[in-house]
């Protein structure tokens, strides 16, 4: 009986990525974001008291950016965009290699991605959220001129991750949505010690950087 009941629980959580994917991408982006910044306060800050706030500015972004906005980009806006993506992952490589169409897409795919939508959303967005969960007095102008300031940086350290990452991703049909997830939860955690080594010199707080 117990053991019914634990299969049928198990296949309810297994269907659920494909049932509920947004809400379930909402989720567990939330959790890992916030687990990410967990780590770096114990692990590499060694921090006695947990900053709450500054998980709780994560995880914020986790959930609405990385589990919300995020998903509308790569499912329904680059379905409709890149609609042969699929079945350019799905074709062996020597005829990858011939198909100029299916090569094209991909490398406006990852074109649109880390110079468009990186640049002028995910990380506007990041700064922003981090301003309004961490000061009682938000300033957005404030944020996005401390971007500014960062924004060469934080982008060849994206860059150096996410063009090689996608293009195998977005290449090999089982890495399509598996490395992406994976190198995901990582972004947060990159994200919170770039920015971490700029708080150190002027106010002692780290984050990691994505």
């Amino acid at each position: 009986m117990a053991t019914t009941a634990a299969r049928t629980w198990w296949c309810r959580v297994k269907s659920a990525p494909i049932e509920y994917p947004l809400s379930f991408g909402v989720l567990i982006s939330a959790v890992k974001t916030s687990v990410s910044d967990l780590l770096v306060q114990r692990v590499v800050e060694r921090r006695e008291e947990i900053d709450w706030k500054r998980n709780a500015a994560f995880a914020t972004f986790g959930f609405f950016y990385l589990g919300g906005v995020q998903y509308m980009i790569y499912v329904p806006l680059f379905g409709r965009l890149f609609p042969n993506a699929a079945a350019f992952a799905s074709k062996p490589l020597r005829e990858k290699i011939k198909d100029f169409r299916g090569l094209r897409d991909l490398l406006a795919q990852v074109f649109l991605d880390q110079c468009v939508h990186h640049p002028f959303l995910y990380f506007p967005a990041f700064y922003c959220t981090k301003e309004l969960v961490m000061n009682p007095k938000p300033d957005f102008y404030r944020s996005l001129m401390e971007y500014r300031g960062n924004v060469k940086d934080d982008l060849i350290a994206l860059w150096k991750v996410w063009v090689p990452s996608t293009l195998v991703s977005s290449d090999i049909p089982f890495l399509r949505s598996k490395s992406r997830h994976l190198l995901n939860s990582l972004i947060p955690f990159m994200l919170l010690w770039y920015i971490g080594q700029i708080f150190t010199l002027c106010s002692n707080l780290l984050l990691l950087l994505s």
